[in-house]
């Protein structure tokens, strides 16, 4: 692989390769913020946004992306892909309920992270802080403002246009916010409550879910990365805390904790560790669903907070038989609610640890990138668990570019050999 990247680059002239960092960083600014477009435009413009619009979108971005790194794709990765798609539509022959959608998830992670590699380490620093200069500002104007906001960009309509919200769902909070964008009943905010109320707030990323996942990103990029003065590096950690605390996520920083952990024992480096994480975490899943088994029961979600979902994710997992966990049989219970049933249903197990061993044993080139892999293997152990909301293309872009990014090598892509692209 090192070495079909080596040869391409040499076919790839001087201008490409400055220009591509620039059309990477470009697509994933793209990613974050066209839903948010896409939002103002339906609102002012009173214009219906299907998710069909939604997908043309994602579609686009993702071509775009693959025209940019088209010189990189190694042959291996033509074949893996050609068999995993061809095993995946004949399964669907035989579960028709399979989602392909789940293609269209593993190509954001590669191309985002081919992207990445086209640029550095320094770049993609550059990305996050821009991206945080436009996802933080805009949290604050929607809590500050928040009628003003809801004017702008209402959010509520947009999720019911997409499909995401059902017409007849009774919107309690009687915002324009998404379903979740605030703590309802008896239930409160669990940080800055008196000042905050009951809102959470979500900014470009229109659902306060991607917020908390966002900020998760960025104190992973600040863990394994030492690019720039220790006080910088502590203003990008407090602006993560800020995301967080503006999108009230308890499960950001549970995932900080649990980074922070990994990152101080030895076995952060350990691709086997890196492969069991994912895993240990489903089987805690599994133990605490049959703890809880209700015999001749579907499982289904009774308290919709973060244990309620890690219940009804263990229950649903316990729930199914064989045919369920190899993707040949639909789930009893819809699985968008809960990842590691969303990913196996759809990819089938083997499949599954296929593609997360070619993930945890990949040799990153360099320790940043070490880091960021077991970083993000926390972030996927721990999202699984009770979504699947890492895949969204707005948190999934800047995620795997940034680990594209912290594996590039100083010598990478010749800069410091411009002499190279003469001969």
């Amino acid at each position: 692989m090192e070495q079909a990247i080596a040869q391409n680059t040499r076919l790839i002239p001087a201008r490409s390769v400055v220009a591509a960092p620039q059309s990477g960083s470009y697509l994933v600014f793209t990613a974050l913020c066209f839903n948010m477009v896409l939002c103002f435009i339906s609102t002012l413009g009173h214009i219906h946004m299907s998710n069909a619009v939604v997908i043309v979108c994602e579609m686009t971005i993702l071509t775009a992306g693959l025209c940019v790194i088209r010189r990189l794709i190694s042959d291996q990765a033509v074949r893996v892909s050609g068999v995993m798609a061809a095993f995946l539509i004949g399964l669907r022959f035989i579960n028709p309920s399979l989602d392909l959608k789940i293609l269209h998830d593993i190509a954001i992670m590669y191309i985002f992270y081919e992207l990445g590699t086209l640029a550095t380490a320094q770049e993609g620093s550059r990305v996050l802080w821009i991206a945080m200069a436009i996802v933080v500002p805009i949290g604050l104007f929607e809590a500050l403002f928040p009628t003003q906001f809801g004017a702008m960009f209402d959010v509520w309509s947009y999720y019911v246009d997409k499909g995401v919200i059902s017409t007849s769902t009774i919107n309690y909070s009687h915002t324009t916010a998404f379903i979740s964008g605030s703590r309802g009943g008896q239930e409160t905010r669990t940080f800055l409550p008196s000042l905050l109320g009951p809102a959470r707030f979500s900014s470009v990323f229109l659902e306060p879910v991607s917020m908390g996942n966002f900020s998760v990103i960025a104190f992973a990029w600040c863990l394994s990365t030492r690019i720039g003065s220790w006080q910088m590096r502590g203003i990008l950690v407090v602006l993560a805390g800020a995301c967080a605390v503006l999108g009230d996520s308890r499960f950001a920083f549970a995932c900080w904790s649990l980074m922070l952990v990994f990152r101080i024992s030895p076995f952060w480096r350990s691709g086997f560790a890196v492969f069991c994480l994912p895993l240990l975490a489903m089987l805690g899943l599994l133990v605490v669903g049959s703890l809880h088994e209700l015999p001749g029961i579907v499982p289904a979600i009774v308290i919709d907070d973060f244990s309620g979902r890690l219940l009804f994710s263990g229950r649903l997992l316990d729930y199914w038989g064989l045919p369920q966990w190899f993707g040949l049989q639909a789930s009893q219970v819809y699985t968008s609610d809960t990842g590691y049933a969303y990913v196996i249903n759809n990819l089938g197990l083997p499949l599954t640890l296929f593609l997360l061993g070619i993930f945890a044993f990949h040799r990153p080139k360099t320790t940043e990138a070490m880091s960021m892999k077991a970083m993000i293997a926390v972030y996927m152990a721990a999202s699984l668990c009770i979504g699947a909301n890492m895949f969204t293309i707005k948190t999934a872009a800047i995620c795997w570019f940034l680990y594209g990014a912290a594996n590039v090598t100083p010598r990478a892509l010749g800069r410091d050999t411009p002499q190279q692209f003469q001969k």
